[in-house]
């Protein structure tokens, strides 16, 4: 791995891709996929697979053009996405070697219920990945500022219809991970994400306050207002607003790096 930044280097991301790339990991289901921005990371790090199928909920007009988007990005390689609600998965019992879900636990409506029929398709002896951001523990000022962006946003997704839940603590997710009692289990603890370790702004990136990430915070906040500029909840809508200002004074006092998460990977 070429040199990389301190703060990257100290993390367990490089422990995480080492993992991955012990997996023969078949056929894999990939939950709550969005963009199918976890596939990139495993095509990057397993050591083989077979063919991915991603899958969401698309509950809005964005979530569905994003899918579209994804579409396009993996045509022609061995990956398919399908429209499907994740507590309702319709595929049969142990149909996948692998499942995985990525950052979108608090995503979702049912927690249990998902990770239960992600349980159901899984093959016995195969492999289940959950990563999850988590809001407690020793954050730095930067992911405290990037969590209450993240507090925000889902308040104006639920304003919206859309469900979005606050952060998980790191318990919680350990519970979930742990109730699904899996065997040979392995729970990760990293300040960065893994596919931090392929990009090309990973040295930019060290400094949270550095003007491109700066800027990118401030029009995830501007999208936000203007996602609900139309909304009938007047008092709402001022409210969010007043708060979005409180997010962009924060990100500019600290500047904003993504929360810490847990990594956990087990046997069925």
């Amino acid at each position: 791995m070429e040199d990389l930044p301190k703060g990257l280097a100290a993390s367990d991301a490089g422990k995480i891709a080492e993992k991955l790339g012990s997996i023969s990991a078949g056929k894999v289901l990939d939950v709550g996929t969005a963009r199918g921005g976890f596939i990139d990371t495993l095509i990057k790090t397993l050591k083989a697979y077979d063919s991915f199928v991603g899958i969401d909920y698309c509950p809005s007009g964005e979530s569905r053009e994003d899918m579209e988007s994804a579409e396009k990005r993996f045509e022609g390689k061995a990956v398919q996405f399908l429209q499907m609600n994740a507590e309702n998965l319709r595929f049969e019992d142990e149909s996948f070697d692998t499942v995985c879900i990525s950052h979108a636990l608090h995503h979702l409506a049912g927690i249990n219920m998902v990770v239960t029929e992600m349980k159901r398709v899984l093959k016995k002896g195969g492999n289940f990945i959950l990563q999850e951001v988590y809001c407690d523990g020793e954050q730095t000022e930067a992911q405290k500022a990037d969590e209450l962006e993240h507090e925000w946003e889902a308040r104006i997704d639920s304003l919206l219809g859309i469900t979005h839940n606050k952060t998980l603590t790191a318990q919680e997710i350990s519970d979930i991970a742990n109730g699904l009692k899996l065997s040979e289990i392995e729970i990760f603890d990293s300040t960065h994400p893994v596919d931090c370790l392929f990009c090309e702004k990973k040295h930019q990136c060290e400094d949270p306050r550095n003007q491109a990430t700066f800027h990118e915070a401030i029009k995830d906040i501007d999208d936000g207002i203007k996602r609900i500029e139309n909304h009938p909840d007047l008092q709402t809508r001022m409210r969010l607003t007043e708060e979005g200002k409180k997010v962009k004074e924060a990100i500019a006092k600290s500047g904003a790096s993504p929360a810490s998460y847990l990594f956990v990977i087990g046997k069925k």
